[in-house]
């Protein structure tokens, strides 16, 4: 018996805009586990880009107060937490939690998560093993192997998932972490492929299907996030096991607008982790402005991955104001219709819901001396009324118009153009975005 990979056809009269729509609808209808079809995700911080390997249990349970206050609802401990895990050479495989760096547990870091209002969430690596590992030592036998030596990538061995012993050893240990310290959320990462083809890269797949549905069967309130290098397994028969992918390691606002946008021709802003860091930033050393970094997020689950304690007042103020807008506004931007948009000078992205629209628009370069730029915006009742500002700006003047106007191109208050600049100029340096709200009257 051998069962191929099932395959999906669409079609649309509107495009690629229409076709987006029709797998989007689909993916949420059909291929998101029931629990959490529809059901908002919520905005997260991760440790990884803000610690690294570098923490104790003082030193997340300070970033927690500070995420909590900033309004994330969920703290994510990412690698580093278990065995010898002080670097990528050693570790992988064991689950003794370090002690040293947590002398409560995970269950002890767990409880005093909770009581700072927040859930908590884990990094796993489950199907690769370091040669420097209890587990390797123990069962050098439980690896991927042919005839040729093992070969290493970031200093680690795939497990043989075909291996029932292997699941077995994967799906105990994983299933009592995640119920003694009262897991919400798991990032499941891979990263590295097999070196094996054919039938036994098949056999590996059907074996973490196996593990993901006797761990996540029984625990549908555990919010999975597949990763694998960032976006390198996303696909349908993932996200029939974990409603979200991270979309990627890359978190620059600028690739990302590049990386979310090429994700969106299949896959809806409820399966994309998006996440607000640092700047400059840590893979291209671009400096990009906050609001930018957050409203590419946004289109995605929202968290945030850098150290918080470099944050000025004005930052954490900003910041506060961004997660409140995207709770109050996130069914819009996790399950609304999505399209994507040209415009003079930049991309643009519309998500609607309800009659609710939300536009985010993103620059690059901007050149000197530009001229107009407009936006014509999609899914309105061309008869009907609206009001349209923009958001999250301290001082922003509304428009009432139709919406057969706001289709045939809202032009917006100019960028900045060096002389004779206007009191409502969008004074955007490179990398600029902006944000706009319209709703139905």
């Amino acid at each position: 018996r051998f069962e191929t990979p099932e395959a999906v056809l669409a079609f649309s009269s509107e495009g690629f805009n229409g076709l987006s729509r029709c797998m989007h609808d689909f993916v949420n209808r059909h291929i998101i586990p029931k629990a959490w079809q529809f059901k908002e995700r919520p905005v997260l911080y991760n440790s990884w880009e803000g610690c690294g390997f570098d923490f104790d249990e003082a030193r997340l349970l300070s970033l927690a107060g500070q995420a909590k206050a900033l309004g994330c609802e969920l703290f994510v401990l990412d690698d580093g937490w278990f065995g010898k895990r002080c670097s990528d050479t050693a570790g992988l495989g064991d689950y003794n939690v370090n002690l040293e760096r947590l002398p409560s547990g995970l269950k002890g870091l767990s409880d005093k998560l909770r009581s700072l209002g927040l859930d908590f969430g884990l990094w796993f690596e489950p199907e690769s093993v370091n040669p420097n590992s209890d587990l390797y030592r123990s069962h050098p036998d439980w690896i991927q192997q042919d005839r040729l030596p093992p070969l290493l990538g970031r200093h680690q061995l795939l497990l043989d998932l075909g291996k029932p012993e292997v699941r077995d050893y994967i799906v105990e240990n994983v299933s009592t972490i995640l119920d003694e310290a009262d897991v919400r959320y798991v990032k499941w990462d891979m990263n590295r492929y097999s070196t094996l083809l054919g039938a036994r890269t098949h056999l590996h797949i059907l074996g973490l299907y196996d593990v993901l549905r006797r761990i996540f069967g029984p625990r549908p309130h555990v919010l999975l996030e597949s990763c694998s290098s960032g976006g390198n397994r996303f696909d349908l028969g993932m996200l029939c096991f974990s409603p979200q992918i991270w979309a990627s390691d890359n978190t620059d606002p600028i690739e990302r607008i590049d990386i979310q946008e090429g994700l969106s021709l299949l896959y809806p802003q409820s399966a994309m982790g998006a996440h607000v860091s640092a700047a400059p930033h840590c893979q291209t050393m671009r400096v990009t402005p906050l609001s930018t970094r957050a409203h590419v997020s946004f289109f995605g689950i929202l968290g945030y991955e850098f150290d918080l304690n470099h944050l000025t007042d004005t930052q954490r103020n900003e910041i506060r104001k961004q997660i409140g807008f995207y709770k109050e506004n996130r069914r819009l931007f996790q399950f609304g219709s999505f399209h994507r948009m040209k415009t003079e000078y930049g991309t643009g992205w519309q998500v609607s819901l309800e009659d609710q629209h939300i536009v985010g628009l993103f620059h690059r370069l901007i050149p000197a001396s530009p001229g107009y730029e407009s936006i014509s915006l999609q899914g309105l009742d061309l008869h009907k009324k609206y009001r349209a500002a923009f958001a999250l700006r301290e001082e922003t003047n509304s428009i009432l118009c139709s919406g057969a106007a706001l289709k045939a191109g809202w032009i917006l208050p100019p960028l900045f153009c060096g002389t004779g600049n206007l009191a409502e100029s969008r004074n955007h340096a490179d990398f600029g975005s902006d944000l706009l709200k319209i709703e139905g009257l």
